[in-house]
């Protein structure tokens, strides 16, 4: 189904346990921290749009989030006037239509500008995390017509079994107790890394999948593109099936020691031997790749994670979401 002229198209955004719907034109463009802590911005092609803090708290604290957007604000006031910039403030501002976010003890929006306006939400969230929320426009744009639906979307899942991640279109659920230990988000090559003590799970997406495997099958391009990956595994591959589309069930063992030995190794903190459960498969309807990596110890760590995890991996937007009539742009209309 086409999208109407001038509609908003929309994504999910999901970092450490909270998500977001945003305009799909809004991407991340930096993020710090963990799930304690932390930071994540969206920006547009022309400015930064949405800012994400966090903190965790703990339970005995007694701060209020008032005080805590008092302090805020007193800190923006000092910044602006030392470069020269007029700040003006208003609080327990009533601009969301999300009766949840009602000002309360545990709540409170607000308004500031300076170099630019900002409408923020600080939140203590059921998860025992303060965050705030705020969303950035240029002065001389009306109020956005997006602002709604941004904050409305706005969820902690600390206290959940399954946390979402999405990020440039790459979504999934992963169980909450596997830690977030790196990424590589690259244009063609997505990667999130997580560990739950000596267990490891990667979620990997490769763009331009029908130029990637240049008439190859996927079970011959794979073993070749991942040879470094697999080189302390030998690997059965099988055939399975993630989400409709065929896919490739690999299973791999330790390579023995002996077989190790006849190569170079690093003596000091030698690689670990680790046994590996995967599902890759490409996807047509998105042109990518997929891959799903469960690394384990023992061959009785196996289960079903990675075929789970690939099961709850969206590979391709099948009901694309609009708005009609609503910019993502935020077009600058002067007030």
């Amino acid at each position: 189904m086409a999208t109407p002229r001038g509609a908003t198209q929309w994504s999910d955004f999901a970092w450490q346990g909270f998500s977001l719907q945003v305009p799909e034109a809004w991407n991340l463009g930096r993020m710090e921290g963990d799930r304690y802590s932390g930071y994540a911005r969206l920006d547009d092609p022309e400015i930064v749009r949405v800012e994400l803090e966090w903190r965790t708290v703990r339970a005995q604290a007694t701060e209020s989030v008032e005080a805590l957007v008092g302090r805020y604000l007193d800190s923006l006031e000092k910044k602006a006037g030392k470069g020269g910039l007029r700040f003006a403030a208003r609080r327990r501002v009533d601009f969301l239509r999300e009766r949840r976010f009602a000002a309360g003890p545990d709540c409170e929006t607000f308004t500031w500008e300076a170099d630019f306006r900002a409408h923020n939400l600080a939140w203590r969230t059921p998860g025992g995390r303060i965050v705030l929320l705020r969303l950035l426009s240029r002065l001389d744009e009306r109020p956005s017509p997006v602002l709604d639906r941004v904050f409305a979307s706005l969820g902690d899942h600390a206290g959940d079994e399954t946390w979402p991640w999405s990020v440039y279109g790459m979504r999934f659920a992963m169980p909450a107790a596997f830690t977030l230990e790196s990424h590589k988000l690259h244009s063609g090559h997505l990667q999130l890394t997580f560990e739950r003590g000596k267990e490891q799970l990667r979620v990997q997406r490769l763009s331009l999948a029908n130029l990637l495997l240049k008439g190859a099958t996927l079970a011959q391009w794979y073993p070749a593109f991942f040879c470094r990956d697999l080189r302390d595994l030998e690997t059965e591959i099988g055939a399975g099936q993630v989400g409709g589309h065929a896919a490739l069930e690999v299973s791999g063992r330790p390579r023995s020691r002996w077989r190790q030995l006849l190569r170079p190794l690093p003596w000091i903190n030698p690689r670990p031997r680790l046994y590996l459960d995967a599902r890759v498969w490409s996807c047509p309807d998105s042109d990518k790749i997929c891959l799903v990596d469960h690394l384990f110890r023992q061959e009785a760590d196996r289960g079903d994670l990675a075929q789970r995890l690939a099961d709850g991996y969206v590979c391709h937007q099948q009901n694309p979401q609009a708005e009609s009539g609503v910019d993502a742009q935020l077009p600058a209309d002067a007030e």
